[in-house]
């Protein structure tokens, strides 16, 4: 019995010693527990005092970049107003029964001698080319040539040159008005 009673003495000693580490190790829990509540709440103060702090900036720059927003689509709806204005224009233009002497104040404008004159594919059966090179002839003295072929742009013509050729289609002329602010938008409309 000796034996047993060793047993059961080195159980009960076990047995106390197992509640003695897990009474230590509750305390120690609790107090783990208690310190990371503790940083827990310090830091939420942290976050709530720097999200309090930065909330006006936040705002402020949110607001900013919606006014960039708006303002952004309002110059595409301006620009989409001039681009059909333009259009507008370039079309009152063509049709316009000025449209051929325009097309010769063009050509005298830049013209030199042994200059080919492009005109434009729309202008083809609607432009008197010979009355249009005649005119420019009692114009300036030049005696021009129409090219062969006709160019792929809206109206006006492309002079071209032995040195250089010269660009003087609607697009562009109505670009350069355009980008100088001498074109009155107000006649676009009429």
């Amino acid at each position: 019995m000796a034996k047993q009673d060793l047993l059961n003495k080195i159980l009960g000693d076990a047995e106390a010693r197992a509640k003695e580490i897990k009474s230590e190790a509750e305390i120690k829990a609790d107090a783990m527990r208690a310190a990371a509540e503790e940083e827990r709440a310090t830091l939420i103060e942290g976050v709530r005092k720097l999200s309090s702090a930065t909330a006006p900036d936040t705002l402020k720059r949110a607001r900013s970049m919606a006014d960039l927003e708006v303002k952004k689509i309002l110059l595409s709806v301006k620009q989409d107003v001039l681009a059909k204005a333009y259009e507008k224009a370039a079309d009152a233009l063509i049709k316009g029964a000025q449209y051929q002497a325009l097309l010769a104040s063009m050509i005298a404008s830049a013209a030199e001698k042994g200059d080919v004159v492009v005109f434009s594919t729309s202008d083809k059966g609607k432009v008197n080319i010979a009355k249009v090179l005649r005119a420019v002839k009692e114009k300036t003295g030049l005696d021009l040539k129409a090219a062969e072929e006709y160019g792929a742009f809206r109206g006006g013509i492309v002079l071209r040159g032995q040195a250089c050729d010269k660009n003087l289609t609607l697009e562009v002329e109505l670009e350069a008005l355009r980008s100088t602010g001498k074109m009155k938008y107000d006649t676009l409309f009429d």
